[in-house]
């Protein structure tokens, strides 16, 4: 029998397009292929390690959609509340290498309009299995990428405490996109991180939310929030919590090939650490070693997890070495640490 789902995502996926060759769009004549998306990201790097993980989406009944399920359960993702949509398609994200003073960035290109996972709703998670699985989770995980899609994912968003069982931790990344909320009005998104008892967010981004990132200011503006996590980019990520307590641990040196994803990673990691029942500490090192997997590769996902024994090590080593340790393709410092 099937080991019931106790961690949820709710959100979109999409194909991703990259150039061969690396080339500018106007010159690229073939392409490759992906699967991308936060809540996605989330659900199969959890999958991959071992949680049992659902997400509940919607995907085009077409060729796209099928792609994006088979990736989702070759991870071990349950897909049971995935909705497909016979009149509206899949989403696409292209990948646009842009040279600059700093090197090569990537551009992102979003066709996400009018998708299938555009109107994600109410109805769909008060319905089975979507509610079934939403009632037994012990985290459900989403981002604010998701009260951007449509009206009808902001109400789903908003309401989303009311969905979900009354033990169920809501955990949510802010994922701040200014361009998916050109009019500005960022209620929808306000009201999904006010019902946040986990929140993930970058220290700019929570300026550019709130105003400060000041954590005892937060702590008293989000009265469900018990843990906040946030980012320092290169620098360090820290998890403060209501009580008082607070935890740093520095970022990994990386040989960053894209950034794409690593943020997702990052999450992914940390509520995995949590699922765990590993302390703080622990839990944003598996962030870090999760983003850092991410970072040196092309793909919006960890080349690879650590095992449980990987974990393990990645948990006892000591500041002083985790601070030596450099990531970079082919080089793993924790797989040395467990040969």
């Amino acid at each position: 029998m099937a080991v019931p789902a106790t961690l949820v995502t709710i959100g979109e996926a999409m194909i991703a397009l990259y150039p061969d060759h690396h080339l500018p769009l106007s010159d690229a004549r073939s392409f490759g292929s992906d699967v991308g998306g936060a809540e996605f990201n989330v659900a199969t790097s959890l999958a991959r390690l071992g949680l049992p993980t659902a997400w509940v989406s919607r995907l085009g009944a077409d060729g796209f959609g099928d792609r994006i399920l088979g990736s989702a359960r070759e991870a071990g993702v349950d897909t049971s509340a995935v909705e497909r949509d016979p009149a509206r398609p899949t989403g696409l994200y292209v990948k646009e290498p842009v040279a600059g003073p700093a090197g090569v960035r990537t551009r992102m290109h979003y066709y996400r309009s009018r998708s299938a996972a555009s109107v994600l709703g109410v109805a769909q998670l008060r319905s089975e299995p979507a509610a079934a699985l939403l009632r037994g989770a012990a985290l459900v995980h989403t981002s604010g990428i998701t009260p951007a899609l449509s009206a009808s994912a902001a109400e789903a968003a908003a309401n989303l405490r009311s969905l979900i069982g009354p033990d169920t931790l809501v955990s949510v990344d802010l994922n701040l996109r200014p361009a998916l909320w050109i009019d500005g009005d960022r209620s929808a998104l306000q009201a999904l991180v006010g019902q946040a008892d986990l929140l993930f967010a970058g220290h700019e981004e929570t300026e550019a939310q709130f105003g400060h990132s000041d954590p005892a200011r937060l702590f008293a503006d989000l009265p469900h929030l018990e843990t906040l996590v946030l980012k320092d980019e290169e620098r360090r990520a820290s998890a403060y919590r209501r009580d008082g307590g607070d935890t740093h641990v520095p970022s990994l040196t990386v040989e960053v090939v894209e950034p794409v994803g690593a943020g997702d990673a990052f999450a992914a990691g940390f509520l995995a650490g949590r699922a765990e029942g590993r302390d703080d500490s622990t839990a944003l090192r598996f962030g870090h070693a999760l983003a850092a997997l991410t970072l040196i590769g092309h793909g919006d996902r960890p080349l690879t997890v650590p095992t449980e024994g990987e974990r393990d090590a990645i948990a006892a080593v000591d500041d002083a070495s985790w601070a030596r340790w450099r990531v970079h393709p082919g080089d793993i410092p924790w797989h040395e640490t467990t040969s």
